[in-house]
């Protein structure tokens, strides 16, 4: 579970650099606390710890790179290593593994987020196939490895030893640990302390100082999918495009999502390029439809529908409503009644409508098809009942005593 050649570059990197850097790069401290467990750093290798901290922010472009991806992985990783226990700065060694590439390999074929071995992988539950490498899945890699090392430290009862376990495996580690510091709750790291344990606290060092979740990037969601057999279905539901799609969920190959099991997709929410895509795909078909030549009944009634914009969203018949939407003339040219339009959108007589904001033609869901969706500071709940088709009333009891910004869509299921 190594990628060598990127630690070379930055080593040397480092060397060439490090009396510049280090005016820039952040301190070591005299200690570091993972979890429960004090580090005293000692001055030799707090030496070798600063080189290494100093490399990874030897060029700040490709440092904002890591930034911009721990962006967009952190909020998931850190809510799976909350639910499986495991220390939250864990997070920083998918970054030392990967640099969270979602199909990196390394020279010893270990391959994903969290440079898993094949056999190992299998082994706690990973699909590895011509079709399906879930070593590349984000959600159940990161689950895998929080397993991985939670397991190692039912034995170490020490973050530390379990994390040096998950380079050495288990027998390995055990071979390197004394006996007498397991359960330890003090431990010196100096010169002798094992290399990778110095990329880890080195990792922690260069980035905790500039991860925030207030930074984080809310534009993504998680969706497990119960309903679809193939990606074009999930592409036309959720209104993305196939190849966005494909991008973001390397670890599927084929068109085909099998159905042994739950998956879990990373899938972009962003409203305004939700928004973009649906406006786009209406005018599209309308400006189609106005310059065919209709010849048929048939033709005018498929015509008609299409021009009051009507689309499918979140399984369910809806319409985005512009500036010109009223409550009056949608129930009109929709052909509800006042009664129902404000029953299924969970709004009073006197609602005006939202430019932008999903309305629906039937009743919403009890959950969302997302796990969850970190709302913006202007947003209402009752708007993110509308964006993702879920009933209010069911939001604000899965959300009671909720004060963040993230907002429970579903109820969680653990990945197998």
């Amino acid at each position: 579970m190594k990628n060598k050649l990127l630690v070379i570059i930055f080593f040397f990197i480092a060397l060439k650099n490090h009396n510049v850097l280090s005016q820039n790069s952040p301190k070591v401290p005299n200690s570091i606390r993972i979890d429960n467990i004090l580090l005293n750093i000692k001055p030799e290798a707090k030496e070798i710890i600063q080189i290494e901290v100093d490399a990874l922010h030897a060029n700040q472009k490709y440092f904002q790179i890591f930034i911009d991806r721990i962006n967009i992985y952190f909020p998931i990783i850190e809510n799976i290593l909350e639910e499986e226990n495991v220390p939250d700065d864990l997070k920083y060694l998918s970054v030392q593994e990967s640099a969270l590439i979602s199909d990196a390999v390394s020279s010893s074929n270990a391959v994903g987020f969290w440079q898993f071995k094949s056999e190992t992988g299998k082994e706690y539950g990973l699909n590895i196939n011509s079709k399906i490498d879930e070593r590349k899945n984000i959600f159940s890699s990161t689950r895998a490895a929080a397993r991985y090392i939670k397991n190692s430290n039912f034995v170490f009862e020490n973050w530390i030893f379990s994390i040096l376990s998950y380079l050495e495996g288990l027998s390995g580690a055990k071979l390197k640990v004394d006996p007498k510091l397991y359960g330890a709750k003090r431990l010196d790291i100096d010169k002798e302390t094992h290399w990778y344990i110095i990329k880890f606290l080195a990792h922690k060092v260069a980035f905790q100082d500039f991860v925030n979740n207030k930074s984080y990037d809310k534009t993504y969601s998680v969706y497990k999918n119960q309903l679809f057999n193939n990606l074009d279905d999930i592409s036309s539901a959720f209104s993305i495009e196939y190849e966005k799609l494909k991008s973001l969920n390397r670890w599927i190959t084929s068109n085909e999502i099998p159905n042994d099991k739950e998956y879990s997709f990373l899938i972009p929410v962003d409203i305004e390029y939700l928004n973009q895509k649906i406006s786009s795909f209406d005018v599209d078909k309308v400006k189609d439809f106005i310059e065919s030549k209709i010849s048929s009944s048939i033709d005018i009634k498929v015509k008609n529908l299409i021009s009051k914009r009507t689309i499918i969203l979140n399984n369910l018949p809806a319409l985005i409503a512009d500036s010109s939407d009223e409550m009056e003339s949608i129930i009109k040219t929709y052909g509800i009644s006042k009664k129902m339009f404000v029953t299924y959108n969970e709004v009073d007589n006197s609602h005006k409508i939202i430019p932008g904001i999903p309305y629906y033609f039937s009743k919403k869901r009890k959950r969302g098809r997302v796990e969850s969706y970190f709302k913006g500071s202007d947003q209402s709940l009752w708007q993110v009942s509308q964006l993702f088709g879920v009933q209010l009333k069911s939001l604000k009891k899965i959300n009671k005593g909720n004060n963040s910004d993230r907002v429970l869509l579903r109820r969680r299921f653990n990945l197998l």
